[in-house]
């Protein structure tokens, strides 16, 4: 948006500056001012640009876009008034007389950021993303510390479901505007969608100490805290067997129990479906250890993961839904550990890379080996760190 205020002259016996008279209610005798000025040199371009600012600044919205027409009609090279003008038919929401006015703009002032970053918020609009995102890549090399336009690219990002490119320009947004408590509340949702709710959380909390009168702040605070405090208290680790028929890997899979299996020294409790298997072993009456087995993962990544509702990230950057054999370990991972399922996504991702067990919040992760049936299957085992005395 343009700030029409910066406009305004003094133009009458008021020594007052026009802001200060707007500020005050004198709105009317700053516009009956600038009518006299008019009705005496109805071709100063300026004065009609200096109406428009003043409707524009009392939302008079119809009679801020005839003055400043006016004012373009007089002078076309005015990059001002065309930006007040896109201003104002974008809030009338005529979005292409606005595209049309910042195009002029932009043609008669290429290396101001303002066109470019105006007009990616009217094709964001108007439904057209890549135009968007290339006005305001364009805003971001002639103004790389205006914080602005990585918040409206995260805009663009989302409304092209790119949550993992969202999350970038909301951040950068917030590093280079800390105070701005928009850009750390949608940082926060678009994080909380991604299943961050921690770090969502912190994002919540950093913007109330900027602004400790928002209730919708608190609300939100509040909701994320008490899905943490239930993603913690349903960590199935160090939980019993009913929980874990409860969870989402038993209720999405379709495990059934089927009998003990023996590996070694370690009595599992099995669950079965076509694609997953869940091992459980105990420590007295709470699970100790988990296996997550997927008996043919070629058939498992073949099979549509919608049972699951797990978005992953792909290469390109965009977001997409996981196959089954995704899904389900993700799922597994998110339950067993009792953590966001960014955070299950990241741990899947290195034990993928790097296969050595790794140790997290006092579980270790591991690939595991098993013999059933005479075949040797893998899965991913989840237990406790056992405590050192």
């Amino acid at each position: 948006m343009v700030d029409s205020r910066r406009t305004l002259p003094i133009v009458s016996s008021d020594e007052r500056d026009p802001v200060s008279r707007l500020a005050d209610g004198d709105s009317a005798g700053v516009i009956e001012d600038l009518e006299r000025q008019l009705a005496a040199d109805p071709a100063d371009e300026r004065a009609w640009l200096r109406l428009g600012a003043v409707y524009l600044a009392i939302g008079h919205l119809p009679e801020a876009e005839s003055a400043l027409a006016k004012s373009v009609g007089l002078d076309g090279d005015d990059v001002e008034a065309r930006l007040l003008l896109a201003d104002v038919c974008s809030r009338l929401r005529k979005l292409d007389a606005a595209a049309y006015q910042l195009i002029q703009a932009r043609r008669r002032a290429p290396e101001d950021p303002r066109p470019h970053r105006q007009l990616g918020v009217v094709f964001l609009e108007k439904g057209l993303f890549e135009k968007a995102d290339n006005s305001l890549a364009e805003a971001w090399m002639l103004a790389p510390t205006d914080a602005k336009i990585p918040f409206l690219r995260g805009l663009v990002a989302d409304a092209r479901s790119d949550p993992a490119t969202a999350l970038t320009h909301y951040r950068r947004a917030v590093e280079l505007d800390p105070e701005s408590i928009d850009a750390r509340c949608t940082l926060a949702d678009s994080m909380a969608a991604m299943g961050e709710l921690a770090e969502a959380a912190r994002q919540l909390e950093a913007a109330q100490q900027r602004d400790r009168t928002s209730t919708r702040i608190a609300q939100n605070l509040e909701i994320l805290r008490h899905a943490l405090r239930q993603l913690e208290a349903h960590r199935l680790i160090g939980n019993g067997e009913a929980a874990f028929e409860r969870s989402t890997l038993v209720m999405r899979a379709q495990l059934k129990r089927a009998g003990h299996v023996d590996d070694g020294a370690v009595r599992y409790v099995r669950y079965r479906a076509a694609l997953v298997e869940a091992w459980l072993a105990y420590d007295g009456d709470c699970i100790d250890r988990i296996l997550a087995i997927l008996p043919d993962p070629a058939a498992a990544s073949a099979t549509s993961g919608d049972a699951f509702e797990v978005t992953v990230v792909a290469r390109s950057g965009t977001a997409e839904r996981a196959d089954f054999g995704t899904g389900a370990m993700l799922t597994f991972l998110r339950e067993a550990l009792g953590c966001p399922m960014t955070r299950a996504s990241e741990l899947y991702g290195r034990m993928l890379r790097e296969p050595s067990p790794l140790v997290w919040s006092g579980l270790r992760l591991e690939w595991h080996e098993v013999e059933l049936g005479g075949a040797t299957l893998i899965g991913l085992q989840v237990s406790r760190v056992p405590i050192q005395s």
